[in-house]
């Protein structure tokens, strides 16, 4: 025969406790802030603040908080296939002013997932700015996989990546990207 302990709802004033101890304050300081009396003498507020804290309804409090926190963490499957989808529906003309030239606006532009690598080559005569993407195909197949589509097929992904150089002095630049544009469009 199996004893279970069920543990009761928290109060409002042992709920936050329990988050203010979460949040890292000591023991007293999280029970006075909580809303416990700070009248009583140090010993006693100590000794009654312990009590509560090694209650098995705190404690499994925080245990509940700390694997929400841990949880938190960890990119769940949403998350994954938002960054899949954000790789695959990016394209070279996103990171081109209307000049066709490479024009990176924020460092929030800098963390788009489909970046692999930016480089930037300085020769006497120009400035080189490459934009390498990530594979679009080799996103739909992460994704495809995610949800179980097509999980009999064995075909090797396309390891084709997407990268656009651009000749900062170059006149030509807009046509470069136009032919670009058309060359990636052509694939798809």
């Amino acid at each position: 025969m199996t004893t279970e302990i069920k543990a009761r709802a928290l109060t409002p004033k042992q709920e936050r406790f329990a988050l203010f101890l979460f949040q890292g304050l000591s023991q007293r300081d999280a029970y006075v802030k909580a809303g416990y009396s700070a009248k009583q003498g140090a010993e006693s507020l100590d000794e009654n603040s312990c009590r509560l804290a090694n209650s098995a309804n705190i404690l499994s409090r925080l245990a509940e908080l700390q694997a929400k926190a841990k949880s938190a963490a960890i990119a769940d499957e949403v998350e994954r296939k938002e960054t899949l989808t954000r790789i695959l529906r990016c394209t070279p003309a996103d990171f081109a002013d209307e000049d066709g030239n490479l024009a990176i606006k924020s460092r929030e532009q800098l963390r788009n997932p489909a970046i692999q690598e930016l480089k930037t080559t300085e020769t006497l005569k120009s400035v080189e700015k490459s934009l390498k993407l990530r594979d679009p195909i080799a996103a739909i197949a992460e994704l495809n996989k995610m949800e179980r589509i097509g999980a009999q097929d064995t075909q090797p992904v396309s390891q084709d990546n997407r990268v656009l150089i651009i000749n900062v002095n170059s006149d030509n630049a807009k046509s470069l990207i136009d032919r670009l544009a058309g060359r990636l469009n052509a694939t798809e």
